[in-house]
């Protein structure tokens, strides 16, 4: 196969993924966005456990495990549940902005996946219990994916907030343009359940992750 006819290819798989995430559908948008999500979590989890430092992102910013612990499991709760609520506003802020179809939002949220793996390969957790290697029991007995997933479906359910918008490439060049205001946006009903879905299911894993905290600590 010629250079040329991997870009090519390599270009309709991209086109055929952004038409995925930037579905009609809320639901084909939450699937497609999600997938893409797991599977740079799985190969990034893979590569940091293997090939990256220990505690690499132990200092790092942004959602996820607390320096400190709280005296009971509620206090923890609310105070992991507000930091979290704090970054999904940025996510949805990240969405007043769109690049051609695609929310920034999506790549915030693409990011946030990526670090979270690498937390948990390189042992970056506030409490450190070892590198997690890459399994699906990890995956389960954990809230971190929990709370990534209710990020997806946050995204995705607002992705209708544009303010700005690109309308083509090449994107590190094209400048941003008003295109209307937070009055005009519009929400449909299957998105305002995507939203309240992923909200709860963030606050059902921020609860768990309080559990664990306060259990490791005690």
């Amino acid at each position: 196969m010629s250079d040329q006819s991997q870009v090519s290819e390599s270009t309709s798989n991209a086109r055929r993924l952004g038409a995925l995430v930037n579905h009609d559908s809320v639901t084909v948008r939450f699937v497609s966005l999600w997938s893409l999500c797991f599977a740079l979590f799985l190969a990034a989890w893979t590569v940091s456990y293997l090939l990256l430092p220990e505690g690499l992102l132990r200092r790092s910013g942004g959602p996820g495990p607390l320096s400190t612990t709280a005296d009971s499991v509620a206090t923890e709760f609310l105070s992991i549940f507000a930091r979290n609520i704090g970054f999904c506003l940025v996510v949805v802020a990240a969405n007043t902005f769109r690049s051609i179809r695609t929310p920034l939002g999506y790549l915030v949220v693409l990011v946030t996946w990526v670090q979270g793996a690498v937390v948990w390969g390189t042992d970056s957790l506030a409490i450190q219990t070892g590198r997690l290697a890459p399994s699906l029991s990890v995956v389960l007995n954990r809230s971190g994916v929990y709370e990534l997933t209710a990020l997806v479906a946050i995204a995705v359910a607002t992705r209708g907030v544009t303010v700005w918008h690109q309308a083509s490439g090449p994107r590190w060049r094209e400048e941003f343009e008003r295109v209307r205001g937070p009055r005009e946006w519009t929400i449909e009903r299957r998105e305002i359940l995507v939203l309240v879905a992923g909200l709860a299911l963030l606050a059902l894993a921020n609860y768990r992750e309080a559990l664990m905290i306060v259990a490791a600590a005690s």
